[in-house]
């Protein structure tokens, strides 16, 4: 891992409390207007027609890795197995150091490289109710900085009316604008 790499693991712990964390990931379902002959693919949980805007998030709210466009009837964890994120895990194309993880919420798959929460399905021990929260606290930066993107551009309040294509390009626009900004 190159050195702003271990810049991110090292702010993690610095700011977040959870060491040898790469970055947290979460996904946002961006709305747009009924793309034509599209059927019900862009229909979403949420019942509207969207575009999911998946990002890997280092520590200063800064979108470290991307991959928009998916249509929006699938999870974050269906996006998260496109070869955008799986292969770069996969391969270890980031050069990650072999405790180097990303966080995310319970829709990701549990991996070597990825942490989730552990389940509230049953009564969780002292340590892993500390775990959760600081797993949480880490995780949380994705979700503020998906908040500080649409507050800056109003652009993300409703949906957008733009082909899909260019719905793609304005969210790596504002993608490049953010990180530039921070």
């Amino acid at each position: 891992m190159n050195k702003s790499g271990k810049k991110v693991m090292q702010d993690f712990y610095t700011l977040w409390n959870f060491p040898n964390c790469c970055g947290a990931m979460d996904g946002k379902h961006i709305f747009i207007s009924c793309p034509s002959k599209s059927g019900s693919e862009f229909y979403n949980y949420k019942k509207d027609y969207g575009v999911i805007f998946l990002a890997i998030v280092d520590a200063n709210y800064k979108f470290i890795c991307i991959d928009v466009g998916t249509n929006g009837r699938v999870n974050d964890a269906l996006v998260f197995s496109k070869p955008t994120f799986n292969e770069v895990l996969q391969t270890n194309t980031l050069n990650l150091p072999t405790e180097g993880v990303f966080v995310g919420d319970d829709a990701f798959l549990l991996r070597k490289n990825t942490m989730k929460p552990y389940t509230l399905k049953r009564p969780l021990t002292l340590k892993e109710r500390i775990f959760n929260y600081r797993l949480s606290r880490a995780r949380r930066i994705s979700e503020n900085a998906f908040g500080i993107m649409v507050s800056r551009y109003r652009v993300y309040e409703k949906p957008i009316p733009l082909q899909l294509h260019k719905v793609d390009q304005l969210i790596k626009a504002t993608c490049v604008l953010h990180f530039w900004l921070r």
